[in-house]
């Protein structure tokens, strides 16, 4: 009699085979899916440094009217960045990724000269709970 088809043993050779391959695959596609959350993070952080500086510019040309009605368009050391339409989210940061406290700030301008920043992603943004803190050339980014 010639029988067509596949035996158990063959079916749970496969399975197991695909087990393997999928023990393997898993941790290399999260590290992957990790390190793009963290540069994607810190390309955020880099277009933040770079709408301060822009700020900054702002500030220095004269083009800002009255600095005590828009305190958030002259960047000062020691200052918050706030999220409002003239802070962050003018430069395409969402708020809902980063920490917050009560007064809207976002951002700790720390240095002017160069721009130094601390920005803190909350752990239920889009690129989990990281800290960046440095320049937009000597940026740290931490867990």
């Amino acid at each position: 009699m010639n029988k067509k088809g596949f035996t158990l043993v063959e079916l749970l050779a496969v399975i197991v085979i695909l087990a393997i391959i999928l023990a393997i695959a898993v941790p290399s596609i999260t590290g992957i899916l990790n390190s793009a959350k963290r540069s994607s993070f810190e390309a955020d952080v880099k277009l933040i440094i770079k709408g301060i500086e822009y700020k900054m510019l702002e500030r220095d040309a004269g083009t800002i009217v009255d600095e005590t009605i828009l305190p958030e368009n002259a960047p000062t050391e020691g200052a918050p960045f706030y999220m409002t339409e003239n802070g962050l989210t003018a430069y395409g940061a969402n708020a809902d990724n980063y920490v917050v406290n009560t007064t809207g700030e976002a951002c700790i301008i720390t240095s002017l000269n160069p721009v130094t920043v601390t920005v803190i992603s909350k752990s239920t943004s889009e690129f989990g709970a990281y800290t960046a803190t440095g320049t937009r050339n000597t940026l740290t980014v931490t867990p």
